[in-house]
């Protein structure tokens, strides 16, 4: 029928002619622009700020099930998955996690290839670096849990107690309000230490990629003994604190609170596939008593109240590993191992090199990220991990 064409390929031929202009003689780096209302970071591969429509390539895996479109409404067509700016925008905290191990379930992604679909996805369109983070999931961990991956680490701190403690002793032996009132219509509390407390360990751990295909792990790296005044450094923690089942590759860290801000359990997740981890995350956020009582003891770690576990994000910096808090910028970075206001006198110098996730390969390469240099806004960009920065 003449007149049925036109509603059936407009709107494929308005994907096919973006896609052509995003994969037309594009850049190798990351690009900086500021603007109004904001900065925006161009990925490689994507010719310039106006494109807000691309489709990625899928690996597919093997099952002829039909793939559903995202809550937002991403969606594959044929053997590519589309993204669009605008549906990413209004996509919900999670929701990327979610999707993706939902594709991986029904066949139509490969096995373990959630994490790189997640990132190729944020790669492929030019995306303000506040919603970068956002779908990397920062927004869940301001709501108390975050993936773990391979840019993570762990800081432990735990106290030490001397041999023959009792198990399970508290660093606090005895609390009471005292008389006096505290800030803000507080009350004062005098706590009375623990005799048996001798001083406190403090502990890294990294999440490194796994060597046996997708995935990741937690390994010790170092500790620190921290007793009467003396630091004795250490090759490993005094204790191995993250035991999950052998098959575990991936990791969601949670922060459940209870009474208040200072009273909380720390949980850590685990799953051998994306799915797993999602219909864990799902009973475990119904009714976290119930799952922590009926599930597998492999599944998870409940860190004991007296132990704070914080992640980090681990960057280069001048070819030196360093471990930043979560949130930090490209100047607190800097500044962190370089003193106050050398960030400002590194810029003459300064060079930045950001992971780029090409999804056929199992690991991120490294593309430099440009920006206009009469100016300071690639102090402000918000590091996601991984990153070197040099100067």
């Amino acid at each position: 029928m003449p007149g049925s064409t036109t509603p059936l390929y407009k709107p494929v031929l308005a994907i096919v002619a973006a896609i052509l202009t995003a994969c037309a003689h594009p850049p190798g780096s990351f690009r900086l622009v500021t603007g109004t209302p904001g900065a925006l970071l161009i990925p490689p591969r994507v010719k310039d700020a106006s494109v807000d429509i691309t489709s990625i390539r899928l690996r597919h895996g093997g099952s002829k099930a039909a793939c559903g479109a995202s809550a937002s409404g991403l969606r594959i067509a044929g053997r590519s998955l589309v993204v669009n700016r605008d549906l990413l925008a209004a996509s919900a905290p999670g929701e990327l996690d979610e999707w993706a191990a939902a594709l991986e379930s029904s066949g139509c992604i490969r096995p373990g290839e959630t994490f790189a679909l997640k990132t190729a996805v944020i790669d492929s369109l030019p995306l303000a670096p506040s919603e970068r983070m956002r779908l990397r999931g920062y927004a869940l961990a301001t709501a108390g849990s975050m993936d773990l991956t391979s840019v993570n680490s762990l800081r432990v701190v735990s106290p030490v107690f001397r041999p023959g403690a009792p198990p399970g002793s508290s660093a606090i032996a005895a609390s009471q309000p005292s008389v006096s009132n505290g800030q803000n219509g507080g009350i004062n509390v005098d706590l009375t230490a623990n005799p048996d407390l001798r001083g406190y360990e403090i502990a890294w751990y990294d999440v490194k990629d796994r060597d046996d295909g997708p995935g990741f792990y937690i390994a010790p790296r170092s500790a620190e003994l921290h007793v009467a005044g003396k630091v004795d450094r250490q090759d490993a923690p005094s204790a191995s604190l993250f035991v999950f089942e052998p098959g575990a590759r991936w990791f969601r860290f949670f922060v459940k609170t209870r009474l208040s801000g200072n009273d909380y359990n720390i949980v850590l997740l685990s799953g051998s596939t994306a799915s797993d981890l999602e219909a864990r995350t799902a009973n475990f956020q119904k009714d976290a008593p119930q799952f922590l009582q009926s599930a597998s003891k492999t599944f998870y770690v409940v860190i004991p109240k007296e132990i704070e576990v914080n992640p980090y994000i681990r960057v280069k910096i001048n070819g030196v590993e360093t471990d930043v808090p979560m949130g930090s910028s490209i100047r607190q970075a800097i500044e962190q191992t370089a003193g106050r206001g050398a960030a400002s006198n590194a810029l003459g110098h300064l060079s930045v090199l950001k992971p780029y996730r090409v999804q056929k390969l199992p690991h991120a390469r490294l593309s430099p990220v440009e920006w206009d240099h009469r100016t300071q806004d690639i102090l402000n960009l918000t590091l996601e991990g991984g990153e070197q920065i040099a100067w």
